[in-house]
């Protein structure tokens, strides 16, 4: 709470002092390192950030934390202190919980088919509808590797069965249920906590992308990763609602045009990324484990009699058809 206020009065002291050119900055704040191959949404904000300077638009890129963790800055963002974030999908998701429907286990097989449900239906528009109520839109979906797997400290998890002696880092209380529905015990660790955790015993793994115990160098306690293949990971690219429609018809056009070509390169980026981060993870000393169709099934059969559970029941609905519809 301390932090978030003296991070808040410093932004207002900085929007009230700064000249006129500085005030028009477009601040972007990052959430992981500098690194473009490892990176999706940094990758993602370069690109957005070189177009819109390109077109004649101030920006500055923040590393991450440097403007406050992630409640903080869904609070800059939404009283407009900050432009733009790079966020966590379950911050979208307390302003309105529509979002956290594309990220049901199995509900979908492939990032092209999330991108179906994005760009065919009025996907964009019902997320923005609420949240913009609350000061934030989202600009961006970002897949940030290959869909999620499993890495633990112990042992290679093959099915279900292979969880019950470990007890599992969740993100949130959807996580939570997730891991339970599959046997596992659970204890919800914030992830500046994980590297401790992991090395003291607290938690002996998670569920996040291949990528990420290198990037992170959880690789160093890590010792198996399962390729569940259970969703995209996802970050989101959210904005200030009060600076986006402030913005003039010329700017806007900008803006989204910079959304639309670093979507486009974070998509090639992915390309290349998914078996790269696998190879990686393996060459790191972490044991990588290829699921097979038929171990995974048996994941997904027990997680989806809970997706009710995880969103509201008319949001998994929409999501099982919205699924259906663009397989």
């Amino acid at each position: 709470m301390k932090r978030t206020l003296i991070v808040t009065i410093a932004l207002v002291f900085f929007a009230m002092t700064a000249p006129v050119s500085m005030a028009a900055d477009i601040k972007i704040a990052l959430d992981c390192p500098p690194d473009p191959d490892h990176c999706g949404t940094y990758y993602w904000s370069t690109v957005f950030a070189d177009h819109l300077k390109e077109s004649g638009l101030a920006a500055t890129l923040y590393p991450a934390d440097a403007l406050g963790g992630e409640e903080e800055k869904l609070d800059q963002v939404s009283q407009g202190l900050l432009e733009v974030s790079n966020s966590d999908v379950s911050k979208v998701g307390q302003l309105d919980p529509t979002i956290m429907g594309i990220g049901l286990p199995y509900i979908i097989d492939s990032v092209a088919q999330m991108d179906r449900i994005i760009e065919s239906t009025d996907f964009m528009n019902l997320i923005n509808a609420k949240s913009a109520k609350h000061g934030v839109r989202t600009l961006a979906v970002i897949p940030v590797g290959g869909f999620s797997g499993l890495a633990n400290t112990k042992h290679p998890v093959r099915t279900p069965a292979d969880l019950k002696d470990l007890r599992m880092r969740a993100m949130d209380n959807i996580q939570v249920q997730i891991l339970k529905s599959w046997g596992a015990n659970t204890v919800v660790i914030p992830w500046p906590e994980i590297y401790n955790s992991l090395q003291t015993g607290v938690a002996d793994g998670y569920l996040n992308s291949a990528i990420v115990p290198v990037m992170f160098k959880h690789t160093e306690i890590l010792k198996h990763f399962s390729d569940l293949k259970l969703a995209a990971p996802i970050r989101v690219t959210i904005c200030s609602e009060t600076w986006y429609s402030g913005l003039s018809k010329k700017d806007r056009g900008i803006v989204d045009a910079a959304v639309a070509k670093a979507n486009a390169a974070n998509r090639e980026w992915l390309k290349g990324s998914v078996q790269r981060d696998l190879d990686e993870l393996g060459k790191s000393g972490v044991e990588v484990y290829q699921n097979t169709k038929e171990e995974r099934d048996q994941f997904a059969r027990l997680v989806r009699p809970i997706y009710k559970d995880l969103v509201p029941p008319e949001i998994a609905e929409l999501f099982i058809k919205l699924a259906d519809a663009t397989k």
